[in-house]
This record gives structure tokens, sequence and C-alpha cells, in this order.
């Protein structure tokens, strides 16, 4: 019983063992290897979210320096560097991180603002000690847009403010990356944009085919009273049903020359501030120039 005792005692030790080494430098904590861990966040105004990203790099204390570089996918593949030589190019050519002590984890943190992605980004982070390092990356993808058309916005009825009935002049853009995503520029001020995600579904209205689209729950940079940013999203995430979409004659639509009718909702946290009605008397709608 002693004997068996005692193995057990010495298979649990060597387990024991086994687990920390496993987890050296997985942890922003006391281990002696460096660690370090890179997260992303997604930016709100004045920064803009379509081409901005900020990212939180966090490492344990064994890191005696970090360094971070943000660069295009593309120009990283074309390198052919393996994963050790990439760290190796990352600290000769990226920046070297000022961190600070963070108590929650016992490492250190630093958050880092990146403006002005345009197309596939990747952003890695190495943190060194002496020839030991440790890597991390995240990916981020900034929007870039091609002009379709120039137009008008006319605001409805449901819109809040001195919007409510008044026409401004905007600009239709398709996403260089996505065909489907679109946006009508500026159109609730400069920097502020109404985002459209086109489907696959058609419809008809006199003999003329359009093709439906979402309205994605997104901030206006307009405000209402005391109750901070309205927001627009149209009514199928407000109800948490597609069908007000697809089949309660609440959609909206883009024809083929991308005349457009927007059936949404205005909104702040507390509630609701007005919707287009079913009838279309109050849409909004995107006129291209002649």
């Amino acid at each position: 019983m002693k004997k068996y005792i005692s193995l057990t005692l010495s298979l649990l030790a060597m387990l024991a063992f086994t687990a920390c080494t496993l987890e050296e430098g997985t942890t922003p904590g006391g281990d002696s290897a460096p660690y370090v861990n890179v997260k992303q966040y997604e930016v709100t105004a004045p920064l803009n979210p379509d081409n901005d990203v900020q990212i939180r790099i966090l490492a344990n204390n064994k890191a005696s320096d970090v360094y971070y570089l943000a660069e295009k996918s593309a120009d990283k593949d074309a390198r052919g560097l393996s994963a050790d030589a990439y760290a190796d190019y990352v600290v000769s050519n990226g920046t070297k991180a000022t961190l600070e002590d963070d108590k929650q984890s016992g490492g250190k943190v630093v958050d880092v603002t990146l403006t002005d992605l345009y197309g596939e980004y990747t952003i890695t982070a190495v943190a060194v000690n002496g020839n030991a390092k440790n890597v991390s990356s995240t990916s981020f993808t900034g929007l870039d847009w091609a002009t379709v058309c120039e137009g008008t916005y006319q605001f409805g009825i449901a819109t809040i403010g001195n919007l409510a009935g008044s026409i401004v002049p905007t600009t239709l853009q398709v996403c260089t990356t996505n065909d489907k995503l679109y946006r009508f520029k500026d159109v609730f001020g400069e920097g502020h944009h109404l985002k459209i995600n086109l489907l696959t579904i058609k419809g008809e209205n006199e003999g003329a085919a359009y093709t439906f689209f979402r309205i994605p729950a997104q901030g206006t940079g307009l405000t209402f009273k005391t109750y901070g940013e309205v927001s627009i999203r149209d009514l199928g995430y407000w109800q948490g049903s597609d069908a007000y979409i697809t089949d309660y004659g609440y959609e909206s639509g883009m024809f083929e020359d991308h005349l457009c009718f927007i059936c949404a909702q205005y909104y702040v946290s507390a509630g609701n501030l007005g919707y287009s009605l079913a009838s279309g008397n109050d849409y909004d709608y995107f006129t291209p120039a002649e």
C-alpha cells in the first residue's frame, strides 16, 4: 500500500510539473517565458469603425520589450518568412510599445489605436526576453468604397429633428471587398453614413424589379434631446424577425437604376422614435442624379 501511495504521488508530481511546463508563458502572471496577447476592439465616433481599430496588447512581466506592426496581409504573405523570421521582422521594423502595469492580470498592458487602414491587415505583437520571443496576431479589414452614382436622399416624416422631410445630396457607394455592401455617404452629416446590405431576394413594383436589402443597426451621429445618439435599423432587426422584411411589407429595396426606398426605424437607447409605415408614405428615398 505504501509503495502504491508513493508511486501515485510521484505520478501526480510529474503531471503537475508537465502541466506547469505546458502553461509557461500562456498567462500574464509570473511565468519564466515572455507572453503576449493581442485583442481587437471596434472604435466609436469620432473614430471611423470602417478604417480605424483599437488593439489591446497584454504581456506578462517576463516580457522585457514588446513590439507591434500593422501591415497589409498581402505584403506579409509575399515575404514568405517563417514564423520565427517574421517575429524578428516585427522587432526590427515595428513600433516598440510602452506598456504599463496591469493590476488585474499582474502583467503589462497598452491600448493602441490604428487609423486609416484600407484593405486586409495583419496586426502582430512580439514579446521579447533575451532570445525568447512570443507572438500574437489579429486581422482587420478596413473598408474601401467605389462610387456608384451621385444623388439625393429624401428623409421621410419618421425621421427625427430637422431632417424630417428634408432632401440632402449624397453619394451611393459600394464596398470594394463586398459587392453586397453599400452606403449612402455622409447622409447624416460628414463622416456619418448609412450602410445597407443587399439580399438575393427580388421584388417587383409596377413591372420594375428591385432587390431587397437590410439596414443593420448603426449610429447616425445625431442626438435627440438628452437621450444620446440616434440609431437606425430596419424593422426586422427591431422586431427580431426577418418576416417583417420579407413577408409583412416593411421591406427596403434598390431598383436597377439604383433608386432606393428605405423602410427604417429611428431609435435611442430608451426606445423608439419613429418608423416608416408599410404604406410607404413616409419612407426614405434615394434618387440617383440623371
